[in-house]
């Protein structure tokens, strides 16, 4: 495919050309530019994956460099979902993230792949992680990580909410001030027109019916069913920015597919960054910790190994602010930042069930629900709940990572 197809121009092309190679003033000429399928299968939820791929001459036509670079953009096969992404402004988020605050977060340490171009708020170029060996985790079961992957993305994490932190402190002023609007709260908001609160509702309804199954031998039922609507929507004050902890810019979709891991030749996770970007915000660090690990593992090994997980964290923060030569008691005291963790255990908990549910769900399901603008259509109200409940009663590892993602919420109503 032409990157013309794509809005990428000639201009375009040789500005991704020279902040790849690190030149404003690179004298090159580009030849073959193609744009090419990333997957044969939907790889996200929220944007349509391509490779870029550029032959670019150099040092007079001496030398010739392939690059392989990765493409995202707004969907538009399906207009019900490019209008929903529009009125909701993912792509307009993540333009704005990378275009002003991470390039000045990024002169601390690093915890996101380099975008080389944003633009037209719905189109992205980013640097391959690929070829530096990053990928996703292959051997994730149902969405679980073991503790030596959740080591490496609690030490991402802990790098990206230190350079946020880090930057305010070097400007003396906030993210919010830095970039207005760029961490504004897109994906829970109770507002009149906004599509997520048919959403929230939806994904509400669908986990009363769960419930009806998973727990239809339980005495207090009623009173269970009762009890979950509320619970849930506490979702939206807890996204807010906190008037007693310190916030921070956080990711907020921190499922399995959102961390990219690299490798020792022994197979052990060695590093990892973060990608999408689309659902930011500006809220206590605990709010992400909480996230990521509860979405990524089961109600029994947090029971084990939570207080471990949260003492890891906090050592990969203090250790980046000395790095820095930086007070971390001053800046993010240890004791406030235990204490928000506590308090964000309810907001995990509710995340783990509003994505789980949906980024779960078997291949085959996902790859029916994008196959074309009806079925996408078709993917809410009572449809909805009857893929679920199928899969649920169909698919015995859907059924068990659901059954345990509602008896945590329960413990918690």
């Amino acid at each position: 495919m032409n990157p013309e197809q794509f809005n990428l121009n000639r201009n375009d092309l040789g500005t991704i050309v020279k902040r790849h190679f690190g030149n404003p003033k690179l004298q090159f000429k580009i030849e073959s530019p193609e744009v090419a399928p990333f997957s044969a299968s939907r790889v996200g939820y929220l944007g349509d994956h391509f490779f870029l791929k550029l032959k670019v001459i150099l040092d007079e036509g001496k030398r010739e460099e392939d690059l392989k670079l990765f493409l995202k953009i707004l969907p538009t096969a399906i207009p019900t979902l490019t209008t929903y992404l529009e009125g909701i402004g993912t792509f307009r988020k993540e333009v704005r993230l990378y275009s002003d605050l991470f390039p000045l977060m990024g002169q601390f340490t690093r915890f996101a792949p380099k975008a080389y171009l944003a633009k037209d708020d719905r189109l992205l170029v980013f640097e391959n992680l690929a070829l530096e060996d990053f990928r996703t985790i292959g051997g994730a079961d149902m969405g679980i990580f073991d503790k030596a992957h959740l080591e490496q993305a609690l030490k991402a994490l802990a790098r990206f909410h230190c350079a946020s932190l880090m930057l305010e402190t070097k400007t003396g002023r906030s993210l919010v001030e830095l970039s207005p609007g760029a961490l504004d709260e897109n994906c829970w908001i109770l507002k009149d027109a906004n599509p997520r609160v048919e959403e929230l509702e939806n994904a509400i309804q669908v986990l009363c019916e769960l419930v009806k199954v998973v727990e239809k031998d339980n005495e207090k039922l009623t009173a269970i069913l009762e009890k979950m609507p509320k619970f849930m929507l506490q979702i939206y004050d807890l996204v807010k920015p906190s008037d007693r902890y310190r916030n921070v810019a956080c990711h907020g979709d921190l499922w399995g597919s959102n961390l990219m891991f690299k490798y020792s030749e022994a197979g052990l996770p060695v590093d990892c960054l973060i990608v999408d970007f689309q659902f930011a915000r500006y809220a206590p660090p605990a709010y992400d910790v909480n996230m990521l690990i509860t979405l990524t593992t089961t109600g029994d090994f947090r029971k084990a190994h939570y207080q471990e997980l949260i003492d890891l964290y906090y050592s990969a923060v203090r250790q980046e602010f000395i790095a820095q030569c930086l007070s971390p008691e001053e800046i993010f005291p240890e004791r406030l930042f235990r204490e928000s963790c506590a308090r964000y255990k309810v907001s995990g908990m509710i995340d783990n069930f509003l994505m789980n549910h949906v980024t779960l769900l078997p291949r085959n399901c996902v790859d029916m629900i994008f196959s074309s603008p009806e079925e996408y259509n078709n993917f809410s109200g009572d449809d909805k709940i009857r893929m679920c409940l199928g899969v649920l009663n169909n698919d015995a590892k859907y059924r068990a990572r659901i059954s345990g993602i509602i008896r945590d919420l329960i413990e918690m109503l």
